[in-house]
């Protein structure tokens, strides 16, 4: 998923071995229980958290191993080992691949293991079904709006309102001001549809939020189209340029930082280099549409999962090796490593001071969003891309945009 990507792109290359060993294991020569963990991250950022959890637990050794490159390629690797009788002991769910694993029946239930204690419920919806919980992810990535405090202070305003209204109301007014109000990547499943669409499931009691459409139950012209309608407004209303549309996001974030435009979707990912122009910034959320509420762009990192083929002593490493990935040291260990924010009570991570406030109040509570696909997630990906571009440039309306999305979504 790119935005996750961008989420850890200040991570070093990837160097990682793509070895797998058997999922044998039990009790080696060394009279150690070895577990095998086939790793969403690379080998070498994940090296200090084995270190750590070995060291506490002399009498376990963890085979790690790594997919080289990309979500799809993770995915792939997965189904493969699946496919020949492979399973991991401890592995990752990816978006691609939640159906597969938990439908198939690869991944143990651990709705009521002690270290699920602290997880974010919104951090396991994804990963349950029939109300049993199969993933167990304690970290999350997320992106808001950062914004120009001094560009905001001219047009009147300390922060970004928090409703569409008074929002777009702004981003008129710094339009009139000869600034660009705001701007974002358009291929990324609109940065700002996503969260907004999120806080108004949310909002309206629909916890399961787009799962409705993906199985069946109603479409995205019946739920999404009003929707767009009022995103659309960004547009009409003159607070995006439709030549957003061809831009690539470094020349948003460059125009941001020689304060041409006011505000754009970002996050962490950007941090070190706004704060190397010396740009006064904050970060807020994406403002509530009708009927919603406040949220951030983001979601769970991909949680780790027990497979159901182990018991015994094997079965007991794995679950200590969740309890410390769980825990205090464990979640500050994948900050420092590998840039992951805790979403688990059990850890507060230290965020730069313009994340605090959206950090506390919103990604610690749950209240981020993303589309994510179950299925054609690449396809899916490219089809909403070229529809919000087509949207932007006036090509389409918002209800042939959810229309078009129908139909390719009814052809994966």
């Amino acid at each position: 998923m790119r935005s996750r990507r961008e989420f850890v792109a200040a991570l070093a290359a990837l160097t990682v071995t793509a070895s797998l060993a058997g999922c044998g294991g039990g009790s080696g020569s060394s009279g150690k229980t070895t577990i095998t963990y086939f790793s969403w991250n690379n080998q070498k950022v994940m090296t200090p958290i084995i270190e750590a959890f070995e060291k506490a637990n002399p009498d376990i050794h963890i085979d790690i191993s790594a997919a080289q490159g990309q979500a799809n390629d993770y995915a792939q690797t997965l189904t493969t080992r699946i496919a020949g009788n492979q399973v991991p002991d401890v592995f990752h769910m990816s978006i691609e691949t939640r159906s597969a694993v938990m439908d198939g029946g690869f991944a143990r239930d651990i709705t009521h293991e002690s270290f699920m204690k602290g997880i974010d419920p919104t951090a396991s919806t994804l990963y349950t079904r029939d109300g049993k919980v199969y993933g167990m992810a304690p970290t999350a990535w997320a992106g808001g709006i950062v914004y120009n405090k001094k560009l905001l202070a001219k047009a009147g305003y300390s922060s970004v309102p928090t409703t569409w209204d008074e929002f777009l109301k702004m981003g008129r007014k710094l339009a009139d001001s000869g600034v660009t109000a705001y701007m974002e990547d358009p291929s990324v499943v609109s940065g700002s549809f996503g969260p907004m669409l999120g806080g108004y499931y949310a909002k309206q009691g629909m916890k399961t939020g787009d799962d409705a459409i993906f199985e069946g139950k109603t479409t995205f012209e019946k739920v999404w189209t009003p929707l767009i309608e009022q995103w659309d407004r960004l547009v009409s209303e003159g607070v995006m340029p439709k030549n957003v549309v061809g831009v690539n996001t470094d020349q948003i974030k460059q125009s941001f930082m020689t304060d041409q435009l006011a505000m754009f979707r970002s996050g962490p990912w950007d941090f070190a280099d706004l704060d190397s122009a010396g740009i006064d910034y904050g970060v807020a959320p994406f403002p509530a549409l009708p009927g919603g509420e406040p949220f951030v762009g983001g979601g769970p990192d991909s949680p780790y999962v027990i497979s159901s083929k182990i018991s015994g002593t094997k079965l007991k490493a794995a679950e200590k090796f969740l309890s410390f990935v769980n825990s205090t040291e464990g979640l500050k260990l994948a900050q420092e490593n590998m840039n992951q924010i805790s979403t688990s009570a059990n850890y507060d991570s230290k965020v730069p001071p313009q994340l605090q406030d959206v950090y506390t109040k919103y990604i610690k509570t749950g209240k981020y969003y993303w589309v994510n696909w179950p299925k054609g997630g690449t396809v899916m990906g490219q089809e909403i891309a070229s529809q919000w571009q087509l949207l932007i440039q006036g090509k389409e309306t918002p209800r042939s945009v959810a229309q078009n999305l129908d139909k390719k979504w009814k052809s994966q």
